[in-house]
């Protein structure tokens, strides 16, 4: 079964709307990851915007607006009695059940009710901080045909292929754990004490901070992982003993990886014969620059992070740079160029953005 089950909107009415959780989060709480989703939703259903404004007002109002007292199933069935007569003094009693439906007066009813009976449930609901409600998870799924960059609580960064999912803690107090189906690059920051974990199905991979890319579908029968620089340890975790030991392990350092077979269970450890791009010797030659363009600053690190870095290229394309930014993770080097340049920089929704110059640097010694 897939790691994320995502719900299909596509023919969903008012109503249907109105009992779905996700979307009131999105409505009342309006997190990233919500804005991400809806955002893209409406982008690929434009049809449906009138039913989720029609949605999004009727929710908006309930919180505004709150019952002081929950409505009894009697006060509902009066309500709900009231509408079908207003229905009938309209039309004649013949075809008042199919107008009733086909007239949308079935919806308008179904609504009303629904305001005035669950008013006191949102209200009692979501007027809780948001703390004690809030899933300890966030998650993201690529629906997109490029990769999306997805930037965690510690500034832990994973670069998530199209068709993949990524589960994640929304804050690392005492453990950084992550889960991915499908296929994504990390790149961890550094962390002695706090062990960065990544979750594929039944393998783990157990970071402290470097750069890997692990892939990992449930329709593929391999999982492998690759690493660019540091070193990782990967195990199957039905294998681990109740005294936590493992039977089957194996460590990877840079331009190495490892593939497991699906049911075998077997580790097939390699060195690659071409170090990887990223890995710390390579790295060096792409990632040092000379007098060079910040246009082709920003494409080499677009093309070997597969990313996509926002900025006004014919505005500051041209400014001229001469950094090395090997031994950075990529937000680092992001901010680094826009240091280099007086600009600054957001992480917003899975984007990196680069604002222009700031009109009022702040001098340097």
């Amino acid at each position: 079964m897939n790691l994320f089950q995502v719900t299909n909107y596509t023919n969903y009415e008012v109503e249907d709307f109105l009992h779905d959780d996700f979307f009131i989060d999105w409505v009342l709480k309006n997190q990233p990851h919500h804005q991400a989703f809806w955002e893209q939703w409406l982008a690929e259903n434009p049809g449906r915007k009138k039913t989720v404004d029609q949605a999004r007002a009727i929710i908006l109002a309930i919180r505004v607006n709150p019952l002081t007292e929950e409505l009894t199933n009697a006060e509902v069935n009066a309500m709900a009695t009231n509408i079908y007569q207003q229905a009938i003094e309209q039309y004649e009693p013949a075809v008042i059940k199919q107008r009733f439906y086909q007239t949308g007066w079935f919806r308008v009813a179904a609504t009303v009710i629904l305001v005035a009976g669950a008013g006191f449930l949102f209200f009692k609901k979501y007027r809780q901080p948001v703390s004690s409600q809030a899933d300890p998870f966030l998650q993201v799924i690529n629906h997109t045909p490029k990769s999306k960059l997805v930037r965690m609580s510690d500034g832990s960064l994973a670069v998530l292929k199209p068709g993949s999912g990524l589960k994640y803690l929304r804050s690392f107090h005492d453990k950084r754990e992550v889960f991915l189906d499908g296929e994504a690059f990390f790149e961890i920051h550094k962390n002695p004490q706090m062990p960065f974990r990544v979750h594929s199905h039944d393998m783990v991979v157990q970071v402290l901070g470097t750069s890997f890319t692990v892939t990992s579908r449930r329709n593929n029968q391999n999982f492998k992982v690759v690493v660019n620089t540091g070193k990782v340890l990967v195990y199957n975790q039905k294998e681990v003993t109740k005294e936590g030991k493992r039977q089957h392990e194996v460590i990877l350092t840079p331009n190495q990886q490892v593939t497991v077979a699906d049911k075998q269970l077997s580790f097939k450890k390699e060195t690659l014969a071409i170090p990887l791009t990223l890995s710390k010797e390579m790295a060096q030659k792409e990632f040092t620059f000379d007098n060079a363009p910040l246009s082709a600053v920003i494409d080499r690190i677009n093309k070997d992070y597969d990313v996509n870095i926002e900025y006004d290229k014919a505005k500051l394309g041209s400014i001229s740079l001469t950094i090395s930014i090997s031994d950075r993770p990529l937000d680092e080097k992001v901010k680094l160029i826009c240091k280099a340049i007086n600009a600054t920089c957001q992480f917003i929704d899975g984007r990196i953005i680069i604002n222009g110059q700031n009109p009022n640097p702040i001098p340097t010694n």
